[in-house]
């Protein structure tokens, strides 16, 4: 298993831990004791490994990174979102769809993001 633990968020939806790693997302088969690539996931901008942030969201994955804005002068950032559906096609396949993704705040570039959670009322 990786121990690169502070450098990635993870998150355990459904019983199944997930990460994201530059350019993909992956999820750990406890069974065969590896990594594997989250299939089907499209629609979303790479971003460094670092900056994302992944929350249980009802059963969904958020994933939470940000983007520094050139338009203030490099002075804000923007905080995204994005919600991937997750389904077990059998044990050996894991496919993910953004079903939204989109701005949910601007921010100094100083404010950061360390944790996501969910919660539901």
């Amino acid at each position: 298993m990786d121990t690169d633990w502070p450098w990635f968020s993870y998150a355990v939806i459904d019983n199944l831990l997930c990460n994201y790693i530059e350019g993909g997302f992956r999820w750990y088969d406890t069974n065969a004791r590896v990594w594997k690539g989250l299939k089907g996931v499209k629609g979303l901008p790479k971003f460094p490994r670092y900056i994302a942030r992944l929350a249980d969201y009802g059963g969904k994955m958020a994933v939470f990174w940000e983007r520094v804005l050139a338009s203030t002068g490099f002075k804000d950032k923007m905080i995204l979102c994005a919600v991937i559906a997750l389904e077990r096609r059998n044990s050996e396949e894991i496919w993910g769809k953004v079903e939204w993704h989109d701005t949910v705040l601007t921010v100094s570039k100083s404010c950061r993001v360390d944790y996501a959670l969910a919660t539901t009322v």
